[in-house]
């Protein structure tokens, strides 16, 4: 009797100390991904407003995300807590703990929805110029906003959850009206991520630029796509059998891949609007290994610049003080120096425009298509100039 009753301590001591060990991992998924949303929320403010000197729709939106994002971390950090302290023997956690877990999941529909209405204004701005896509992306916006609040308000105010424990008959006549929109909702998720993301990266594979500017381009809009593997992901494990053995894991899976759904796709979201950022970095380190080369040139050819004489030393000294005089634009004015290049495009689309408009009607709207383009492409691949 004594060894069955020390057998049966020892398991459920092995239980609490998993049940810990497994809700432990949540929070520090939460607050890892947590402090990743504000970097990337900080860096994509200062691409936007610094660099860009814009701040649009797709930006307000996005501080929404934000918001609701960093909310619904906080708040799954709470129920994790909670729930710890019901473990360890604290029964009065409960009752306010499942009251918090519900609104730990409707908070992050609502941080969905207000993300997928800031990737909808983006590629809205992308695709001004094409109707027929310019509608599905409204309509995919909608669908979204629409599954979202349904989502929000069951799980906040009905007696529906996302998983039924097994055995248990809990009394929700509206549990399978609850599970239809809880998988809708994923589904339209998914659809939205993979589908907008295919469409942004062939209309800017398409566009007149060189290879290297569209592959990283494409590769941080590529980024955009996590969000959906993550949504891919949560949705296998909510419709997975639930069994009396793996419910608690089940619940402890969800539970992390909730959080990370809505993190991952609002980090994504904001790197992939960091390009004007990255494509000045590469200037810098490209102008910085220019320089180094031209000194080591100029150190191996010293007896020749000494041969003449005052005339080489002004031209040496021309270039350098013409090199400080870049550098001091390029801090005050973020990308200018791409203006040179978004000039030439400019001009050359110009100039496209109006052998058109000697041409034919249709010759006129393929120009007037073309600087559309141009003007996403100014915006998004370099970076508007600071005083454009």
């Amino acid at each position: 009797m004594g060894d069955t009753s020390n057998t049966s301590l020892a398991a459920a001591k092995a239980v609490i100390e998993q049940v810990l060990r497994e809700t432990t991992e949540i929070k520090i998924i939460a607050a890892t991904l947590l402090s990743f949303v504000i970097l990337s929320v900080s860096v994509r403010m200062y691409v936007r407003i610094k660099m860009l000197c814009q701040f649009g729709p797709e930006d307000w939106s996005m501080v929404v995300a934000f918001l609701l994002s960093t909310g619904q971390c906080s708040v799954a950090i709470t129920v994790v807590e909670f729930g710890q302290q019901a473990v360890r023997g604290q029964p009065r956690a409960v009752a306010l703990n499942d009251t918090i877990a519900k609104w730990s999941t409707g908070l992050f529909s609502l941080a969905l929805v207000a993300l997928k209405i800031s990737l909808g204004f983006f590629f809205l701005h992308i695709f001004s110029h094409k109707p027929l896509h310019r509608t599905f992306i409204i309509a995919l916006v909608l669908l979204s906003s629409i599954t979202g609040l349904a989502y929000f308000a069951l799980t906040c105010f009905t007696c529906t959850v996302l998983l039924k424990p097994p055995g248990r008959d809990l009394y929700c006549a509206i549990q399978p009206v609850g599970d239809g929109v809880f998988y809708a909702f994923s589904v339209v998720a998914i659809a939205s991520d993979f589908l907008l993301c295919l469409m942004a990266i062939f209309a800017l594979w398409k566009a007149k630029l060189p290879t290297t500017t569209k592959a990283l381009a494409c590769c941080l809009l590529v980024l955009g796509a996590v969000g959906g593997v993550a949504s891919t992901i949560r949705f296998a494990l909510l419709v997975r059998p639930v069994t009396v053995r793996n419910y608690r894991q089940s619940v402890c899976d969800v539970g992390k891949w909730t959080i990370v759904e809505h993190a991952v796709g609002i980090i994504a979201a904001n790197l992939a609007m960091t390009r004007p950022l990255v494509h000045a970095c590469f200037k810098r380190v490209k102008r910085g290994a220019s320089l180094v080369t031209g000194e080591r040139s100029r150190g191996s050819d010293a007896g020749k610049v000494s041969k003449m004489g005052t005339a080489g030393g002004g031209v040496l000294g021309g270039r350098q003080g013409l090199g400080a005089g870049d550098q001091r634009t390029e801090e005050n004015n973020g990308e200018a120096y791409l203006l040179h290049e978004i000039k030439k495009e400019v001009a050359v689309v110009v100039d496209e425009e109006k052998g058109s408009q000697k041409g034919s009607q249709k010759g006129s709207q393929k120009g007037s298509q073309t600087s559309r383009e141009l003007e996403f492409e100014r915006e998004y691949v370099y970076g508007r100039p600071r005083g454009l």
